[in-house]
């Protein structure tokens, strides 16, 4: 008999408790999904920003190296956000300004080490090449270059307006 109404409590629990602890699942699980889809819409909105940088700056150590083999590059950096590559470059001391032969050869060697670039930005510019360089030292050295980001954005912005 004891055995019987224990029987009969434990089905009447689970009739009553399996309900509330699947709505409770149910809750959580629609949750995780719109967490999800907004995950989603703001990376999709991180990617369409009109910004040129994203979150992420990498230094391009291999692409630079490669870079100054070019005749007539004396020094360069590289940085790439997404799939844009920021060069800064120095030229020989005889080689005037950026010529469009070596500034295509610049991005050859860009997309020869990374293909997935797909925009190759090449500055001579003093000021970036100061800043660009700057920021390579901090990042070889191990320094916080949290406040980079912005600037950069704001920098890329001014020395290549039509850069999208």
């Amino acid at each position: 008999m004891v055995n019987k109404r224990c029987m009969k409590m434990v089905i009447a629990l689970t009739c009553v408790v399996l309900p509330i602890v699947a709505t409770g699942c149910n809750d959580n699980n629609e949750v995780r999904q719109q967490g999800n889809r907004t995950d989603r819409i703001d990376r999709i909105q991180q990617q369409t920003d009109t910004n040129p940088a994203d979150n992420r700056i990498l230094v391009a150590d291999q692409t630079a190296q490669k870079i100054v083999s070019i005749p007539g590059v004396k020094q360069a950096n590289v940085v790439v956000t997404q799939r844009n590559a920021y060069v800064a470059a120095v030229l020989d001391d005889g080689q005037g300004q950026l010529s469009r032969e070596i500034e295509d050869q610049i991005a050859s060697k860009v997309r020869e080490t990374d293909p997935t670039i797909q925009n190759v930005y090449v500055s001579t510019n003093p000021d970036f090449i100061d800043r660009v360089n700057a920021y390579v030292r901090d990042v070889q050295e191990g320094r916080p270059v949290a406040g980079f980001i912005e600037e950069f954005n704001e920098m890329v912005q001014r020395i290549f307006p039509n850069a999208r």
